[in-house]
Parts: C-alpha cells; sequence; structure tokens
C-alpha cells in the first residue's frame, strides 16, 4: 500500500471536526441550562451549578464528537492518514531491525507471566521472523519467593522453547522509579542492541504477526517514535470481567479509531503493548524526579503520557493505531480491584497537572495530561454539580420561598420539557457511542454471529448499559474520594494488581461500600423532603449506591460470568473463536508453576535451584543487603537456626553468592534425619 498524504492542515482539519462541535455543543447547552435557571434571580448555587455543568458537558460532548470520528473513519473503511503502510513485497521482505520484547514484573503469578510470554514467543516463532527478536523478563519483585519462582519458570521457559540465548531474565535488587526505572534500566544495559523495544505488562499478550507488523511500520517511518497497539481486555470468567470484555469490544473499536482518526501523530502511549524505538527513547525520554513530596512530587507514576510528550517534544510522532489487532490483557476481576488499579492510575494522571506547561511541549501533550486528569476530575465535578442542584432546591425551597412565584420547581414559568430536553440531550451523548458500536458489529454478519447473534448482542448492550448506569455513581464516589485524597496528600502504595479471578465476600463489599449506599440514603432524603419530584431524576443515582452491595458481589461471581456465556450474553469473538495465540496462552496457563513456599530453603535444598540462582547472581549487579544484616544471617544459619532469619536477612543471604555457597551444605546436612540406632 502506498504512503498516506499527510499534512499540518489535514490534521488541523481533522481536529477542528471534532474539537470545533464539541465546544459549539457545550456553548449551546450551556445557554439553555443558563436560560432554565433564569427563570428569576440567578442565584449563587445556580451559578456555581453552571460553572460544573460547562466543564462536565464539555467533557461529554469532545467524547462524543470523538466517537463521532471514530464512527466515520471505520464507515469510510480507510487508515487515517500520515503513516506509510508496507507493500506486498516489502511484507514479504525479512526484517532489518532488532526488537526486544520487554516484560517488566513486579511479584506476579508467575504461571499466567510466563504463559503469555510463551504463547507470545511461539506465535513470533510461526511467523519465521523470530531472529529478529529477543525477549527480556525484567524483575522488580521484592518477594523472595516470587524471586525464586521466576528464575525456575523462566528456566523452564528456556528449556522448553530452546530458548537458551534469546529469553534473558534479570531481577533489580534495587526497583527505583518502579516500571519506569525498570525500563530505563534495560535501555542502558541492552539498549544499544536494538533499534526498537516492545513493552508488555505482566498480563499481556500479542500475537506474532502483530509484532512483525509493528516492526515493520517502524522501520518504513523513521520518524515515528511509538505505536500503540490497543490492548483488548480477553481471558477473564467473572461477570464484572466479562461485561468489561465486551463493553471493550463493542464499544473501544469506535473510541480508539476516533482518538486515531483525530490525533493522527500526536496520539499518546499507554504503557504497555507498544513499541518504541529505542535510540529516541534512551535520548529523549528520560524522566524527571518532580520537585516536592509525593503525591504531586517525586518520582513520576503514570509515565507513559511523560514518555510521549517528550517522546513528540523531540520531533517523534506517535500513533495509536487500532488496525494492528492481536494485542490482548486482562481485566480487573470485580469492582473493587478496578478501583484499587484506578486509584493509582488517578493519583499518577494528577501528578501531571505539574507538567501541563513544561517547556517545549506540544500542544497536543498538554491536552493529554488535561485529558487525563479530567478522566479522573470528572467524578468529583459531577458529584459537585449534583450537590449544586440540590443546593440550588435547597435555597430555592426555604431561601427564596417567601417570594411571589414560590419554589422554583412549582413556578409555572419553569420550562420543564426544556430541562428534559437538556437531560435527554445529555444521555444522548452519553449513549450514542454505544449504539455507534452496536451498529458497527451488527452490520458485520460473522462479527455478530460470533458475538451469540444478532438478538443476543442487542440484549447484551442493553443489559451491559443498566449494569454501567448502576456502577457508575459508585466509581463517581471511588474517584471523587481518590481525587480528594490524593489533593489533601494521600498516597497511594503501587503494588501488584489482582488478576486472577475471585469472587468478594460479603462483608468485604459491605465495608467498601457502606459509605456509598448512605450517600444513596441521604441524596434520596434531601431530594424528597426538597420535592418529591426530584425523585425520578436522580433513580439512576440513587438506586446504583442502594445496589452497590450486591452489584460489586454478584458481578464478581465466575459462575455467574460462565452462567450468562451458556446463554451466549457478553460473548466476544475472542471466546467463541479464539486466535491461535488466546488459546496457547490459556493452555500453557493450566499448567502451573510449583509453588515456591520459602525461597532461601529452596535455593539451599534443590540443586537446580541452587545451581540456577547463583549463576543469575554472578551476571547481576550485587547485593542490597548491609554487611551487619548479612553477618547476623551468616551467624544464625551456621548456628542451624535458619528460622530465626528475619525478612530483611533473608534477602541478605539470597543476594550474597559466597554465603550461599559457604552455608549450603552445613544447611542441608542439618535438614537431614538423623540415622536409626538399633535398640
Amino acid at each position: 500500500m502506498h504512503a498516506h498524504s499527510f499534512s499540518p492542515g489535514s490534521a488541523g482539519l481533522r481536529r477542528a471536526l471534532v474539537l470545533g462541535p464539541a465546544a459549539l455543543s457545550t456553548l449551546v447547552a450551556t445557554g439553555e441550562l443558563v436560560r432554565l435557571l433564569s427563570v428569576r434571580d440567578f442565584t449563587l448555587p445556580e451559578g456555581v451549578m453552571t460553572g460544573l455543568f460547562v466543564l462536565c458537558f464539555a467533557w461529554i460532548s469532545l467524547s462524543f464528537w470523538a466517537a463521532v470520528a471514530g464512527f466515520v473513519q471505520t464507515l469510510s473503511g480507510k487508515r487515517p492518514p500520515g503513516l506509510r503502510w508496507p507493500d506486498a513485497r516489502e511484507e514479504a521482505a525479512p526484517l532489518t531491525s532488532r526488537i526486544a520484547v520487554v516484560m517488566p514484573i513486579h511479584n506476579e503469578d508467575p504461571t499466567s507471566v510466563f504463559a503469555n510470554l510463551q504463547a507470545t514467543y511461539e506465535s513470533v516463532a510461526a511467523t519465521g521472523r523470530l531472529e529478529s527478536f529477543d525477549f527480556y523478563v525484567l524483575s522488580d519483585s521484592t518477594r523472595l519467593e516470587a524471586w525464586v519462582a521466576e528464575e525456575l519458570a523462566w528456566s523452564d521457559l528456556c528449556r522448553r522453547v530452546g530458548g537458551q540465548g534469546r529469553i534473558f531474565y534479570r531481577r533489580r535488587s534495587d526497583n527505583t522509579g518502579k516500571k519506569a526505572g525498570n525500563l530505563a534500566d534495560f535501555c542502558e544495559r541492552w539498549g544499544r542492541r536494538y533499534d526498537f523495544m516492545v513493552v508488555l505488562d505482566a498480563d499481556s499478550l500479542m500475537a506474532g504477526d502483530t509484532l512483525v507488523r509493528m516492526a515493520r511500520l517502524m522501520e518504513l517511518n523513521p520518524r515515528v517514535g511509538i505505536l500503540q497497539a490497543p490492548p483488548l481486555c480477553v481471558g477473564r470468567t467473572t461477570l464484572f470481567a466479562r461485561l468489561q470484555q465486551f463493553a471493550g469490544r463493542v464499544y473501544g473499536p469506535v473510541v480508539a479509531a476516533g482518538a486515531a482518526a483525530w490525533q493522527l501523530g500526536e496520539s499518546n502511549y499507554w504503557g504497555h503493548n507498544a513499541i518504541l524505538r529505542v535510540s529516541a527513547f534512551t535520548e529523549h525520554c528520560g524522566l524527571p524526579v518532580l520537585p516536592g513530596q509525593q503525591p504531586f512530587g517525586g518520582h513520576i507514576l503514570s509515565h507513559d503520557f511523560v514518555e510521549a510528550a517528550l517522546m513528540r517534544r523531540a520531533g517523534y510522532t506517535v500513533w495509536l493505531v487500532p488496525e494492528l489487532g492481536g494485542s490482548y490483557e486482562q481485566s480487573p476481576p470485580h469492582l473493587l480491584a478496578y478501583a484499587q488499579r484506578d486509584r493509582r492510575w488517578c493519583q499518577g494522571n494528577l501528578q501531571h497537572l505539574g507538567l501541563v506547561l513544561a517547556g517545549g511541549l506540544h500542544p497536543s501533550s498538554r491536552g493529554h495530561f488535561l485529558m487525563g486528569v479530567m478522566s479522573y476530575v470528572a467524578s468529583p465535578l459531577w458529584l459537585l454539580f449534583l450537590a449544586a442542584g440540590l443546593g440550588a432546591a435547597l435555597w430555592d425551597r426555604f431561601v427564596a420561598a417567601e417570594s411571589p412565584l414560590g419554589s422554583l420547581a412549582e413556578a409555572p414559568s419553569f420550562d420543564v420539557p426544556g430541562a428534559l430536553r437538556l437531560m435527554s440531550v445529555s444521555l444522548a451523548m452519553l449513549l450514542l457511542p454505544k449504539v455507534f458500536g452496536l451498529l458497527l458489529a451488527l452490520a458485520d454478519r460473522e462479527e455478530s454471529a460470533r458475538m451469540g447473534g444478532r438478538l443476543r448482542l442487542v440484549l447484551g448492550v442493553l443489559v451491559e448499559s443498566i449494569v454501567s448506569t448502576l456502577l457508575a455513581p459508585v466509581m463517581m464516589l471511588f474517584q471523587s474520594h481518590f481525587v480528594f485524597g490524593t489533593i489533601l496528600g494521600y498516597r497511594v502504595s503501587w503494588s501488584s494488581q489482582q488478576r486472577g479471578d475471585e469472587a468478594l465476600p460479603w462483608a468485604e463489599a459491605a465495608r467498601r461500600h457502606a459509605v456509598h449506599m448512605g450517600v444513596g440514603v441521604a441524596v434520596a432524603a434531601v431530594a424528597f423532603g426538597v420535592n418529591p419530584g426530584l425523585l425520578p431524576w436522580l433513580a439512576p443515582v440513587v438506586a446504583g449506591l442502594l445496589l452497590s452491595i450486591p452489584l460489586t458481589v454478584w458481578t464478581s461471581r465466575a459462575s455467574w460470568g460462565e452462567w450468562t456465556a451458556r446463554l451466549g450474553l457478553f460473548l466476544i469473538p475472542e471466546e467463541s473463536a479464539p486466535p491461535p495465540v488466546l488459546v496457547r496462552a490459556m493452555e500453557l496457563a493450566r499448567n502451573e508453576v510449583e509453588p515456591v513456599e520459602d525461597a532461601l530453603e529452596r535455593v539451599l535444598q534443590d540443586d537446580r535451584a541452587h545451581a540456577l540462582h547463583l549463576a543469575l547472581l554472578e551476571s547481576s549487579s550485587g547485593a542490597e543487603g548491609t554487611s551487619i544484616t548479612l553477618a547476623s544471617a551468616r551467624r544464625k544459619l551456621m548456628e542451624g537456626e535458619p528460622e530465626r532469619l528475619s525478612t530483611q536477612e533473608k534477602a541478605a543471604v539470597m543476594l550474597d553468592a559466597d554465603t550461599l555457597a559457604e552455608v549450603r551444605g552445613q544447611y542441608v546436612a542439618s535438614r537431614k534425619p538423623a540415622p536409626a540406632t538399633s535398640a
């Protein structure tokens, strides 16, 4: 295929066709709200309400018109301009570049990590282009048991696929900078060997032909710094996860196509399932340590947005390429795990506020920072808008009750049809992107058949829309709590995500949602006390909050997810006709890695674990334990009292090859049973 024509003018026109209607829609809707509220004197709560409405509606409007752009782009069947795609001859030619596939991990389940890595490796091998790729597992694990389990799983993987010299494992003893620091360390040590680097998450899975196509696009487009392949959620069975997978599969393509259509070469990077130009990344994307303390200062937490901005500042383009396909990840199993992940992302995104005015950034990069902030700040803004609305009603009920017109809700001049019209437009702009995705799926007979057929597809969208509407006020309160907590200085710990299916107990859901139910009761009571006519307007919010506990528990259950799958509901093609790489990953994940109960004991007793651990230690960068800690640990081991070792002492021993070799013989001898004596 020939290169697309691309110019700043065409990019500007595309952006104007999204941003212009979004701004105009916001202006018209705000004017309508002011008209509705100006029946009498414009009160202070109504003024606050209007300001909040502008911000909230602008966010809805931008999302809506971006979805319209995605719908039109998909219907056109054309790719957005700007990237040169390979022709048939170039597609068949060997790759000329060297690519590293890197997977940073932190205290993860080695079974799923290495199952996905092996499936990806084998998929690349099946393309016949394996000689261009190397694979790296970059561990930041702090749990000793996870460390040893990773070493054993890596060794087993190399043996199974003959990956010696092509699949590498490195564990950092000092995990400064979290994932971003891990990748920076890789680039400093091994980056010069490679042209491109594919970054995976611990739950990432990618098809080999997708990786080859990404590398070829990078070869053909030398000014591209990052290509992002949007990952699709797959592989989970709880009802919550299946709803997320279904929503991502039906609506996600429209959203991704819309972002690609108007952002073009100023798109964003999502931190994983993307390919990066190593030389440009190493030279230009080093992250600053922000002044001040966390949550706003210190190491940058959400590194991906910042790296994309720095790449763009250096003159390289960043592309979101939805048509790549073959890119997968896993959804959190239930709402509370989803909220936990959101809490980390919230702090990371709010931290970007300090970078919006950084020197030399492209305007689109500043826009991405603001959109990332708005994706979380929108929730407290909606909450404040709701509170301002109730405040305006209370003001009218008690402060202005003596005026000749009486209450606003009862005033004959109040335009109820106009209010309903504004509310209907707002809801339509929220729901129409889902309709766009549904229409595209229905138009493809094969696609809709793989999703259970057209009737089940429509029913699935209706049920998912109801459930997501009920969960929306719960997430609004969660995210509002995260935003206010971050502003007040709360620091969140960036631990590994929960990835396995797990049903939530009722007690845990009740503990986490008690406040949400209380808010629901309070909102209903205030609305009823002010004017019972307000309750129907607030019904979705109140119902979602009052049902938060059972909704969270029921959607966390794999049995409910499996039941809906048997009914053919929320099916995605990756379930009914899974691609080979996904089939292989799920097959490998059924063979669980042998658990490591005590890391030090395993290394001291098991010949293979001992030799492997020492070999990997010799290629690493030394120990983290202090001499005092190590001396104390050695003394306890020599005295035959390993059970007295603290976690820090065990870590010091695990990082010292000389101590491991010295104490191993004595340790093994001390654990052997004494020989039986004759009577």
